[in-house]
C-alpha cells in the first residue's frame, strides 16, 4: 500500500503539459489537501481482519502540529494492554527526508525508519506507517487521467507512479465534491495489492476553518484477505501545543 490516509502533502508533485492533465493536477490537490492535518488530536479505533474471520482491536490518540516549517504526528496506542505505551513518531522535514521513530516499551528502544518506507506498517495491521507521513509522496507523478461514470458518481481516475518505477497507483476523486474516494495500488506486474477507501467524510471545525474530513479509512489486500478499518471517533482542536509534546525521547525517558 502507498498511500498516506491523514495527511497528504502533494503540492507541486507534477510535471504535465496538456489541460486534461492541469485540471486532474488540480482536482487531485484540492482533494489531498483536504486530508492535511495541524494541531489537531484525533481517537482513532482500528480493527484488523486476519481474512480467517479473526479480528482485533486497538485505539489510538494520534496528534498533528507544525513547527515552523517541520510537520510532526505522534501516534500513541492506548489499548489493548500489550501495546500499551508504543508511540510512534513522524516527523518531514521541508528541506531533508523525513523519519518515522518507533518507541517499544517492552526493549525501552526506539527504531528508525524512512518516511517513505512503503512496506513498513502499523502493528498488525494492513494500514502502511506513510498514512500518517505528509511527505512520503511527494515525488508521485502522473501518468494520465480521464472521468468515469460509477454508479452515477463523476470521478476523476487519476494514475500515478514513482520515476523508474514499474509500481503505480490509481486514485479516484470524487469531482463534484473534491473529495478523494479510493486509492488501488499495483505491483511491478500490475496486479492489484492493495485497496483504500475514504468514506464518512465529516465538516469539521478546527481554528475557526471549516474542514470536511473522512472519518471511516478501509483497507483491504485482497489477495491475502486481511483488512483493516480505522474509525475516527473523535477530532479536537489542540491547544498550547509545545515541541516536547513530540518528542519521542523525552516522553520514553520521562517515563522510567
Amino acid at each position: 500500500m502507498q498511500i498516506t490516509i491523514l495527511l497528504f502533502c502533494l503540492l507541486g508533485m507534477f510535471n504535465t503539459g496538456d489541460k486534461e492533465q492541469k485540471n486532474a493536477k488540480e482536482t487531485f490537490e484540492i482533494a489531498v489537501k483536504k486530508l492535511v492535518l495541524k494541531d489537531v488530536r484525533a481517537t482513532i479505533t482500528l480493527e484488523t481482519f486476519d481474512g480467517n474471520g479473526n479480528d482485533k482491536s486497538r485505539t489510538l490518540n494520534v496528534s498533528f502540529a507544525k513547527f515552523d516549517e517541520t510537520k510532526k504526528v505522534m501516534i500513541e496506542i492506548t489499548a489493548p494492554e500489550d501495546l500499551l505505551g508504543t508511540r510512534i513518531l513522524m516527523t518531514d522535514y521541508s528541506d531533508k527526508e523525513g523519519i518515522i521513530e518507533v518507541f517499544l516499551p517492552a526493549t525501552g528502544k526506539i527504531r528508525k525508519f524512512r518516511a517513505n518506507n512503503r512496506r513498513l506498517k502499523m502493528v498488525d495491521s494492513e494500514i502502511p506507517m506513510n498514512h500518517f507521513s505528509s511527505s512520503a509522496f511527494a515525488n508521485y507523478q502522473l501518468l494520465e487521467s480521464k472521468q468515469v461514470t460509477i454508479n452515477g458518481v463523476d470521478y476523476k481516475k487519476i494514475k500515478l507512479h514513482l520515476p523508474d518505477k514499474s509500481e503505480y497507483l490509481i486514485a479516484y476523486v470524487d469531482v463534484s465534491r473534491e473529495l478523494l474516494s479510493r486509492i488501488e495500488s499495483y505491483d511491478s506486474g500490475a496486479k492489484l495489492t492493495d485497496i483504500t477507501e475514504f468514506t464518512d467524510y465529516r465538516h469539521i471545525n478546527s481554528t475557526g476553518n471549516e474542514l470536511i474530513f473522512p472519518h471511516k479509512v478501509n483497507v483491504s489486500n485482497p489477495s491475502s484477505g486481511k483488512a483493516s478499518v480505522l474509525t475516527i471517533n473523535d477530532l479536537k482542536t489542540l491547544k498550547q501545543i509545545q515541541k516536547s509534546d513530540f518528542d519521542l525521547v523525552t516522553k520514553s525517558k520521562s517515563e522510567e
